[in-house]
């Protein structure tokens, strides 16, 4: 069985990294990165300045894996291509609901499995960078030949706060960001705050051209533009997504 570890870049992540840095986890057979192709900068900013050159001390790489090199799925889905796959907001009922999320599994999930198929291998073990706090997110097994293990809640048990002080206290290393898109709903109004002026500027303009073929989605809570949305006003996120699997 080959062991995969599936790094999504953010604090959990992070964290696993740490510990294969440390020697409590072993070292996978195969570390991997899917690139969205929307991914913050600030994600490979972390992977390479400090995920990279720690990992490559104990002999780890992590392969990075474009997302349109292994689907043709993108943004819209469906029998008629009109499905939008990121759960953003909708206005369309007269109040602001949210779209179901298909994004992680099309762009992420399913890629490494065919990247895996690529490589001739039959039989893995994906690592998820799930934490303590976040166990009801564990999934049952969808293939036979793929399994997947949760190391921060089965082999060395950890929440989200424990990565973080094991990433800065015990490491030393930079505060790891919280991987995403830059252009997910999912996001708090924090996280847009601190997203960098290339990346926003990107989400204004994705937003625009999602826009034109459904009039009612947004990307923000608030059901409005994003150049509309006063970032000032330090509001509570209503929809938030504590740390979703694209956010480890």
């Amino acid at each position: 069985m080959t062991e995969v570890w599936s790094c999504g870049g953010g604090v959990q992540s992070a964290a696993i990294a740490a510990l294969i840095c440390q020697g409590r986890l072993p070292k996978p057979d195969l570390a991997v990165i899917v690139d969205t192709e929307r991914e913050k900068s600030s994600t490979w900013s972390y992977l390479d300045e400090v995920l990279r050159p720690n990992l490559a001390k104990v002999g780890v790489g992590i392969e990075r894996i474009r997302k349109s090199d292994f689907t043709d799925v993108d943004l819209w889905g469906g029998e008629d291509d009109k499905i939008l796959l990121i759960p953003a907001f909708t206005t369309l009922n007269g109040s602001i609901g949210k779209k179901p999320a298909f994004c992680s599994g099309e762009w992420k999930r399913d890629v490494i499995h065919r990247f895996l198929r690529s490589k001739g291998i039959e039989e893995a073990r994906t690592w998820i960078g799930i934490s303590l706090n976040e166990k009801h997110r564990i999934r049952a097994q969808r293939k036979k030949w793929v399994s997947e293990w949760y190391p921060l809640i089965f082999e060395v048990p950890m929440g989200r706060g424990d990565c973080i002080r094991l990433v800065m206290d015990g490491m030393k290393w930079p505060r790891p960001p919280r991987s995403s898109c830059w252009m997910c709903p999912n996001m708090s109004d924090d996280e847009w705050r601190e997203m960098s002026e290339e990346d926003m500027a990107k989400a204004v303009e994705f937003e625009r051209e999602i826009r034109k073929q459904d009039g009612f989605v947004y990307l923000h809570q608030l059901g409005k533009p994003l150049d509309q949305v006063d970032f000032t006003d330090r509001q509570q996120t209503l929809y938030g997504c504590e740390s979703g699997y694209c956010f480890v």
